[in-house]
């Protein structure tokens, strides 16, 4: 069995690397809106996806009556959730850290103060080691890659339609490549993915 502090790097470590979807739980299901079928195909399309079949993922969801509104809302009300463990996280307050906490699997594992300081001591060393792995990437300051990289995005998403923008972010958000390939096929748009630009 693996020692309390181990698990308590390993979620800060988590915690400071995790997309959005890492910080979805009973109450950010319920603040999305969702009801019990669609956290049910979520769950379900997650699964899917991480074995690497995408139409049953998105069918799974359409069948759901899932939207691109409601995985909007849920990315909203996980993003409101992962902001609320940052802002606890930043200011040491552990009863915010509590509530933030409540019902996602990080209750389970921080459950005392002392663990609260060790867990705020990880996250900070794992913070703090990011911009050090960034910045090895290249020789450029980590503030002008996200500026190049903001501008290109920019510059290829106005060359779509309102449609293909709204069809491409839930691509995004379900990690479905190959839609997202079909959107940017269909604007014409060519070697846009990150490993054609090498």
């Amino acid at each position: 069995m693996q020692s309390k502090s181990l698990l308590i790097a390993i979620a800060a470590f988590a915690v400071a690397t995790t997309g959005i979807y890492g910080y979805t739980s009973p109450k950010v299901y319920a603040r999305a809106g969702l009801t019990e079928e669609q956290v049910e195909a979520l769950e379900e399309a997650q699964e899917l996806r991480q074995a690497g079949d995408y139409t049953k993922a998105r069918n799974r969801l359409a069948k759901a009556g899932i939207t691109a509104e409601d995985l909007q809302a849920l990315y909203q009300a996980a993003h409101s959730a992962k902001a609320a463990i940052f802002a606890s996280l930043e200011a040491g307050d552990y009863e915010a850290f509590k509530a933030a906490i409540a019902d996602s699997p990080l209750a389970d594992i921080v459950t005392s103060e002392a663990d609260f300081v060790q867990f705020k001591e990880a996250h900070e060393l794992k913070l703090a080691e990011a911009p050090k792995n960034t910045a090895s990437l290249s020789d450029a300051p980590v503030s002008d890659l996200r500026e190049d990289a903001v501008r290109l995005r920019h510059s290829l998403i106005t060359e779509f339609t309102a449609d293909q923008q709204a069809a491409l972010q839930v691509a995004r958000q379900s990690n479905d490549r190959a839609t997202i390939q079909a959107i940017f096929d269909e604007a014409g748009i060519e070697d846009h993915r990150h490993d054609k630009w090498r």
